[in-house]
């Protein structure tokens, strides 16, 4: 099919709307192949209708103007699907595509004639009978209602029949910080796109929730009053307060605040460096307030130049690499760090079943310690039993998420456990068992994730946590280290099995993962807030 996309917003490529065309066309490609072609109205030389009616009388249908619309009639008589995409411009559509709209006239006859409804219309100069309409429009304020009915009266008029999708809250597009939200949306739009080429229709379930506000009302209307910076002449006019650029910024970060994040009552101190100011935000259950004075004891301080944290809420830079290059510093409790994003962003991301699914790192050390116990009391049995617990470590795969270590893990043991049942030599197999456990650890910590962090990346975020430099610093560095340890336990293992105290081999190795645990939770603490004092 040939879709003309006509984008009627002034700010062309860049426009809020047409990401939500796109994402339209995208899911009508997805389901066949379609000839799209974006007209970006601004762009072309469209004069104004003056009422002449030439295009009626002089020359039937050419308008006198020689500009682009003769190009573009064509193209819009040509079109399958025809989608008009604009902001709406106070109640209506932007003024360019406005005169698009009525330099379409040369497309009707100048006779009237009286349709079924009782009513007078011109007669279409083309066959139109094939095409089909869509409406995709986005708009400031956070509702449909005494802002669209003029626009949907118009197209009612022009079109019986037309789908339209109108999104308000337009203007979070462009706020970074919301960006699983407004990806989530362009989802259901790409599922609108795919269902329109089926049946020129949203299902149910779509359109509700193409129809869900993007952020809660309150909150927009919040945020977008601190949007506008006032010079002093519209001060004194309207009794409004003037904000400088870095109170705006703490002023829509507080209004952007999650309360399903909140875990306790804090205050977040923000200290902007380059331009000596401070800011708190105060973070409580239903709501987040910012102060400029009467500053109460922090819980967590950020040291950062406003443009550096500008930088990061926009997505430019990364937080957690710009922290490891001490960039900015961060004093006081740092699990606040951990839930920035969920604090300050919409924590909404499309998740599937198996993303919800945690892993159990249980599962990874199981059939390891089920050798290490068995093996050195008797070999044959020991090797039965790692066998018998790797089976019932994978029936675990049910309620939790296998990671390719606790597969490589269960499948090591039971090549051990066949080679203890085959009378291999006692002392090899064990050393050789924790040989292979800290290679496993090691040569992961040079991989892009490493072991460990598949297993506490559920509590930072889940997948987003592989994203976070920090987080990944830190546990390569724990691979590493406990990779370290189990080799080291390979040769003590072996000067252990020929020594008097054989026996206590299993024990004495029990102890040095006990200390390592220990260990790991101090070190997952301490670094990053290491890190963070700079």
């Amino acid at each position: 099919m040939k879709v003309l996309i006509l984008n009627g917003s002034p700010k062309n490529e860049k426009s809020n709307t047409l990401r939500i065309t796109n994402a339209f066309a995208d899911g009508m490609n997805a389901i066949m192949h379609n000839d799209v072609d974006i007209i970006h109205i601004s762009k072309y030389h469209i004069e104004h209708c003056t009422g002449c009616y030439a295009c009626w009388t002089k020359t039937p249908g050419e308008c006198v103007f020689n500009d682009d619309m003769k190009m573009l009639i064509e193209k819009y008589a040509d079109a399958d699907v025809v989608i008009w995409s604009f902001p709406l411009y106070y109640f209506s559509m932007p003024s360019k595509i406005k005169a698009f709209l009525d330099r379409l006239l040369p497309m009707n006859y100048p006779d009237m004639e009286i349709v079924s409804d009782g009513t007078a219309t011109h007669p279409e100069r083309f066959d139109l009978s094939h095409q089909k309409y869509v409406l995709i429009s986005t708009c400031g304020f956070p509702t449909i209602e005494n802002n669209y009915e003029a626009l949907f009266k118009q197209f009612d008029i022009l079109y019986a029949d037309y789908t339209k999708i109108i999104c308000p809250e337009g203007e979070l597009f462009k706020v970074p910080q919301l960006s699983e939200r407004i990806g989530e949306y362009l989802s259901y739009v790409k599922t609108a796109g795919e269902e329109y080429i089926r049946t020129e229709r949203f299902s149910e379930d779509t359109q509700k929730k193409l129809e869900e506000l993007l952020y809660p009302k309150e909150q927009f209307v919040k945020m977008a009053n601190a949007s506008w910076e006032r010079n002093d002449k519209e001060e004194k006019r309207t009794g409004a307060q003037t904000k400088d650029a870095s109170l705006n910024f703490m002023t829509q970060m507080s209004a952007i605040y999650n309360p399903k994040a909140y875990e306790k009552d804090s205050v977040l101190e923000m200290y902007f460096t380059d331009l000596d100011k401070r800011y708190q935000l105060l973070i409580q259950k239903d709501e987040c307030t910012v102060l400029t004075e009467d500053f109460k004891e922090y819980t967590t301080r950020i040291e950062t130049t406003f443009k550096l944290w500008k930088d990061i809420s926009a997505g430019k830079i990364d937080g957690s690499q710009a922290m490891v290059e001490r960039k900015y510093k961060v004093k006081g409790d740092f699990s606040t760090m951990l839930i920035m994003d969920d604090l300050f962003g919409t924590s909404r991301p499309v998740s599937t079943a198996e993303d919800n699914m945690k892993t159990n790192m249980q599962l990874l050390f199981l059939p390891f310690i089920t050798l290490w116990i068995g093996m050195p009391i008797d070999t044959f049995y020991g090797g039965i039993a790692g066998i018998l617990v790797s089976a019932l470590a994978l029936a675990f795969s049910i309620k939790y998420k296998l990671t390719v270590y606790d597969k490589l893990s269960m499948i090591s043991v039971i090549l051990l456990g066949i080679m203890g049942i085959t009378a291999f030599n006692q002392i090899f197999l064990v050393c050789l068992s924790y040989l292979i456990f800290g290679v496993m650890w090691i040569a992961s910590g040079f991989t892009k994730i490493p072991l460990s962090a598949y297993y506490s990346a559920y509590n930072y975020g889940g997948k987003k946590a592989f994203e976070n430099s920090l987080f990944m610093k830190t546990n390569k560095i724990l691979t590493q280290a406990w990779g370290i340890v189990y080799i080291i336990a390979s040769i003590t293992s072996y000067f252990l099995l020929n020594s008097a105290v054989g026996s206590y081999t299993s024990l004495v190795n029990k102890i040095i993962p006990l200390i390592m645990g220990i260990f790991t939770v101090w070190f997952q603490k301490w670094y990053p807030s290491k890190i963070a004092r700079g």
